[in-house]
């Protein structure tokens, strides 16, 4: 049978192999002589090996080496550091980095990089997040999440940042005040410093508090724009229902398509929220309620908490509702 793959030029083999996990790229190393070192020049790599000093020193002399590489995942494990030459790689385009240890990085520059992920990072110094960031200014889709508390005078902003799924206690909101969809953990009153004036779709958590139904609304002042909105209120105490505000926010009125409440346990606070949403969300399409588990499984109490927001009154006659269980 004729060998049909060798005739094909070197950067078509890198393109497929830049399909298959890095281990498997790495193994074709040892199929014949064109094939030894062909590996080095696949555009993207992706490194699980925990705490492994011999992969983070052949990683270094791969990037090195690389002009092509685009794409690198790496898990390096919280005792070996990432290699500082993967921040000066000026053709990398994508960089995840999960559960790896930050040391040691005397520069960054990524000119070229549209998407950061980082994950359950140890930082040895405490500058070494806003350290990274600030090389990374033309990125479009940034993932910052466990890798500690940061002060927040020292960072940049990303004029061309689109997606945001952050730790508001590692990275300050004002940072990310240009994107379209935002993702976050709490949004707290110090942060709303800024007008979130692109921002499309949100998803973030609140109390169930008095003080957490004014700063949701005020959240919402700052959010003209916003189409979608995914919430989870938290809380186990039952408050005695809160009065509606008089005035509602813009986005509320004339912008709102979907809203959807996570977690769902059918509080007086929330089965509030969901009705004040109803009332006044002129354009809503759909209402979206994932039940928590518990919950979910009695079903008495889930076909009440059905009834009673069925029940709700709904200014938009598009609006639809939805019940589904949490994952």
């Amino acid at each position: 049978m004729a060998d049909i793959i060798s005739d094909f030029p070197d950067s078509v083999l890198c393109y497929i192999l830049s399909f298959l996990p890095t281990k498997q790229v790495v193994a074709t190393s040892s199929l014949s002589k064109r094939w030894k070192l062909l590996w080095r020049s696949v555009p993207s790599l992706d490194f699980e090996f925990q705490n492994n000093e011999i992969v983070s020193h052949l990683l270094s002399d791969v990037l090195r080496r690389s002009s092509s590489l685009e794409h690198i995942h790496l898990q390096m494990g919280w005792f070996t550091a990432v290699p500082s030459v993967v921040f000066i790689c000026k053709t990398l385009v994508v960089l995840k980095l999960d559960t790896s240890l930050l040391e040691n990085i005397s520069f960054v520059d990524l000119p070229l990089l549209k998407i950061l992920h980082l994950y359950s990072l140890i930082l040895v110094h405490c500058d070494l997040l806003q350290q990274c960031l600030s090389g990374c200014l033309n990125v479009e889709d940034l993932e910052v999440k466990c890798v500690g508390y940061i002060t927040r005078e020292k960072f940049h902003s990303f004029p061309k940042l689109v997606r945001a799924k952050i730790d508001s206690c590692s990275v300050p909101l004002e940072i990310v005040k240009n994107v379209e969809f935002l993702v976050t953990d709490r949004i707290y009153k110090e942060d709303l410093v800024c007008e979130f004036q692109n921002l499309v779709q949100l998803e973030f958590a609140t109390l169930e508090c008095s003080e957490g139904w004014l700063h949701v609304l005020e959240v919402f002042r700052h959010c003209p724009k916003l189409q979608t909105l995914v919430i989870c209120i938290e809380g186990n105490e039952e408050e005695s229902v809160l009065p509606y505000p008089l005035t509602v926010p813009t986005c509320i009125s004339l912008h709102l398509k979907t809203c959807c409440l996570k977690y769902y346990r059918g509080s007086a606070f929330e089965f509030q929220f969901a009705e004040y949403i109803m009332l006044n969300a002129n354009y809503s399409q759909i209402m979206k309620f994932r039940i928590r588990r518990y919950e979910y499984k009695n079903l008495m109490r889930r076909q009440n908490m059905i009834r009673d927001l069925s029940s709700c009154s709904k200014t938009s006659d598009t609006c639809t509702q939805s019940f589904e269980k949490t994952i």
